[in-house]
């Protein structure tokens, strides 16, 4: 590896860890001030200039898309981790699914986080449903659900799960059976019986949802 080569990685490194700092920052930002939270309440907080923000996401928007994709794939991270011990992909996709909707009461402060965000730019549902879709369609070649339109139905069911996890960040406290009520509906949308979705949402969940930030 040459000089400039050397060079060039250390500088790319040393930009990937200044933009996920400005992610961070803006993710603490909208959670403090909420849907309001200017360009300027970002840059401030972050102790950078406007410029700066510019530089590295071209826009506000670009910049809560940045923070709402972070705080997506961290998320995941922590369902995929947290239901990784169960024995069946069909057990892990519904145990996931109450996780993320009960978010609030697993993980408070990322909750938090994710809500604000949330309600601060819109959630482009198309690109959130492709490893989700990829999950269904494995359910449905293994034999283990049946259904058709597997794409529109996914993006329906990811909806119902968003709007109950946005629904219980505005209760005063959360209430995990009203969750599970509505992923144990949702999941007639993938193909899943009422007896089944029922057995699969009344297993326990103790101990997947621990902290794991």
């Amino acid at each position: 590896m040459t000089q400039d080569s050397v060079k060039s990685s250390r500088q790319s490194a040393h930009l990937e860890r200044r933009r996920a700092a400005l992610i961070v920052s803006a993710q603490d930002t909208i959670a403090e001030r909420g849907p309001e939270v200017t360009i300027e309440d970002l840059a401030a907080s972050a102790r950078v200039s406007i410029a700066t923000l510019y530089k590295h996401f071209g826009s506000k928007e670009g910049l809560l898309a940045a923070a709402i994709v972070d705080v997506l794939q961290r998320w995941e991270a922590w369902m995929t981790e947290a239901v990784s011990d169960l024995p069946t992909e069909i057990e892990q996709f519904v145990a996931g699914a109450r996780l993320g909707v009960r978010g609030h009461e697993f993980q408070p402060e990322f909750a938090r986080i994710g809500l604000s965000v949330l309600r601060t730019t819109l959630i482009d549902l198309d690109a959130l449903t492709v490893d989700l879709g990829a999950r269904v369609e494995r359910l449905v070649a293994d034999g283990v659900i049946r259904v058709d339109q597997i794409e529109r139905r996914t993006r329906l069911f990811l909806a119902c799960l968003v709007d109950e996890f946005i629904r219980q960040g505005s209760l005063p406290k959360p209430k995990p059976d009203e969750a599970d009520a509505v992923v144990e509906v949702a999941l007639s949308l993938v193909g899943f019986t009422p007896a089944r979705a029922r057995k699969l949402v009344k297993a326990p969940l103790s101990p997947l949802g621990g902290p794991s930030q």
